[in-house]
């Protein structure tokens, strides 16, 4: 009994340790550049983190969490989506992420994580995205404007169907970190893996004491 015990608990522990403090490939390369190209770009239009970090990393922040999120319940009319601009996210010229994003369309900002996701095939994963977005793809160069817009600036205000217009980009929250994500998936299914391993082992325990009273 003592070496098959020994023998399982030497597995879990490697299988504890590998979950727990492993990095996945990924996890290894920061995201150093944002590139955007559709519809009116004549190009991809590239934001360094270097040369442009405010933009980079508030982009960045808007768009990373998709990577390990579940979709929101909904399936658009592609004749509401309006223009659709691909935000790949790139450490050097290696794609971590990739995205959909469609700024103007019906009821809000909308984004689809495509099943080709570079971090793996999962399936197409549509988000509802900040009202922000469209003001930032704007900042980058995307040519987004304001339908009625007259002053000839071309700023771009945000009009969804309930009326709300936001102002100049005010998000204030704290700039989106790929590693904090990773990291803190890591401890979760460490914990996941650490609680089977304590219910084995009481089991195991309880078992063993079973068969010395029975004995």
């Amino acid at each position: 009994m003592a070496r098959p015990l020994a023998l399982m608990l030497t597995g879990c522990a490697a299988v504890l340790a590998a979950v727990g403090f492993g990095t996945p490939a990924y996890a290894a390369d920061p995201p150093t550049t944002i590139t955007i190209q559709g519809a009116g770009l004549t190009g991809p239009v590239a934001i360094h983190q270097d040369t442009q970090p405010d933009l980079f990393n508030r982009l960045l922040h808007q768009v990373g969490w998709m990577a390990t999120h579940t979709g929101d319940p909904m399936k658009p009319d592609a004749a509401t989506l309006g223009p659709k601009y691909t935000l790949t996210v790139l450490a050097d010229r290696k794609a971590l992420q990739r995205y959909d994003l469609y700024p103007q369309a019906n009821g809000g900002p909308k984004a689809l994580r495509p099943a080709d996701h570079p971090q793996g095939r999962t399936g197409d994963a549509w988000f509802y995205v900040s009202m922000s977005v469209p003001e930032l793809l704007h900042s980058a160069g995307v040519p987004l404007a304001d339908p009625a817009d007259t002053d000839g600036a071309g700023a771009l205000v945000y009009r969804d169907p309930a009326g709300y217009i936001p102002g100049r980009n005010s998000d204030s929250q704290p700039l989106f970190s790929l590693s904090d994500v990773l990291n803190a998936q890591r401890r979760t299914l460490a914990l996941w893996v650490g609680t089977a391993l304590v219910v084995l082992l009481l089991v195991v325990g309880a078992a063993r004491l079973s068969h010395r009273y029975s004995a």
